[in-house]
């Protein structure tokens, strides 16, 4: 195992990247009358006629509400605080409940559609603030939000979640996770994501629901899911769970590969947790097979066979922590140089310093600096929920080791 001065190196370069990250947000981000710009461009400049995304302000309300929690720095629970009074004051539909996917920028809804995906952040970072802080407006916001999702998008006879609403929770057969209804109706990306959710809600609230709602998805993403035969994740489904396009992401492989383990973890069952851990291994080694040989990064996705060598930002912090925690299950030095490897290539190829200035990660880094991908650091999909975590992962996880 790492030794103590390891350690606290991994850590003080975890550290370091995470106070950047946060800083980064905090300073270019911030909408001084509420919320935040829904882009940032590499100028460092505010698109303030961009319009909102549900997705980002419930990522920046998890994202700082966590860092609170583990650096206990104000000025982040102050950013926390600025996204919770945002999404109360006009994210939140009054009267059907449930968060708009888009606003304008004057706060009226641009987008009225409820997908899943996105209430699910909003679930994410309400329990995120009250167990950072004990804020019960977080909590009441995540019960909310969970009841609604239970009573509306349930698929009751295989289990499950569909995928889209509109602003009365009826179901809608479209979905920005599934390129079109042929391809299925349930998606991985929205049932990794209820997971992470609702293991966090499940460790401030104790409801035996809500418990059990857990273990359904822990077995989702055990087997339904799963192709058990490559140890990647099926992206699209049939309401019956038929699968239907030969495609996988590395990203949503690794990054699934940990919060199994983690929710399995909370779950509390040993049983249940010790036949996730050889999952979350498998997958691993299924995802090492997506790293560039030349750079240490890991590609996007394999579609028909044939791997799609986009290198997207994301996918690489969802790598350094899937790769950390199949060391943390093993003990095998083998993840540990496969996580530094694809650190080295964040710092060397994506995170942005051009003219000496930290301008984040770049989108894509595969591609130039100047390509429209890499033309907003900050925008509805690129927040420092992927890259904050990851560094706030590390420092969780290797805080036993001090």
């Amino acid at each position: 195992m790492l030794n103590k001065t390891e350690v606290l190196a991994l850590r003080g370069r975890a550290q370091a990247g995470l106070r950047e990250t946060l800083d980064f947000f905090a300073d270019h981000a911030m909408d001084p009358k509420g919320g935040f710009y829904g882009k940032v461009d590499r100028d460092l400049r505010p698109v303030k006629e961009a319009e909102r995304s549900l997705v980002f302000n419930a990522r920046m309300l998890w994202t700082y509400a966590a860092a609170y929690r583990l650096l206990r720095e104000e000025r982040y629970l102050a950013v926390a605080m600025h996204a919770l009074d945002y999404i109360e004051r006009c994210f939140l539909d009054g009267d059907y409940g449930g968060g708009y996917w888009s606003l304008r920028p004057d706060g009226s809804p641009a987008d009225e559609r409820k997908y899943v995906y996105g209430q699910s952040f909003l679930i994410y970072g309400g329990a995120e603030l009250f167990r950072a802080c004990g804020q019960v407006r977080g909590l009441r916001l995540a019960k909310a939000v969970y009841a609604l999702l239970e009573e509306h998008c349930q698929d009751e006879t295989y289990g499950g979640y569909f995928e889209t609403y509109d602003r009365k929770w009826n179901r809608l057969y479209e979905s920005f996770n599934i390129p079109n209804p042929q391809a299925g109706s349930k998606a991985l990306n929205t049932h990794l994501h209820l997971i992470e959710s609702y293991t966090n809600l499940m460790r401030v609230w104790d409801d035996a629901a809500l418990r059990a709602k857990v273990g359904q998805l822990i077995e989702i993403m055990s087997t339904k899911l799963l192709d058990l035969e490559y140890f990647h994740y099926k992206p699209y489904m049939t309401d019956n769970w038929g699968t239907t396009k030969s495609l996988f992401s590395f990203g949503h492989d690794i990054e699934g590969a940990w919060l199994l383990v983690e929710a399995a973890q909370a779950y509390g069952d040993r049983a249940r947790l010790e036949s996730c851990k050889p999952i979350a291994i498998r997958i691993a080694d299924a995802c090492a097979k997506g790293l560039d040989p030349q750079t240490g990064g890991m590609y996007a996705e394999n579609e028909e066979g044939r791997i799609v060598k986009d290198m997207n930002w994301w996918v690489q912090a969802e790598a350094v922590v899937g790769f950390f925690n199949a060391y943390e299950l093993t003990g095998e030095d083998k993840y540990l140089e496969l996580m530094n490897r694809v650190w080295d290539y964040i710092d060397q190829r994506v995170v942005d310093r051009e003219g000496g200035v930290f301008r984040e990660w770049l989108s894509d880094a595969a591609l130039p600096k100047e390509h429209i991908k890499n033309r907003y650091p900050a925008n509805g999909w690129k927040t420092p929920y992927h890259n904050g975590r990851m560094y706030m992962e590390l420092l969780e996880r290797t805080e036993k080791w001090l």
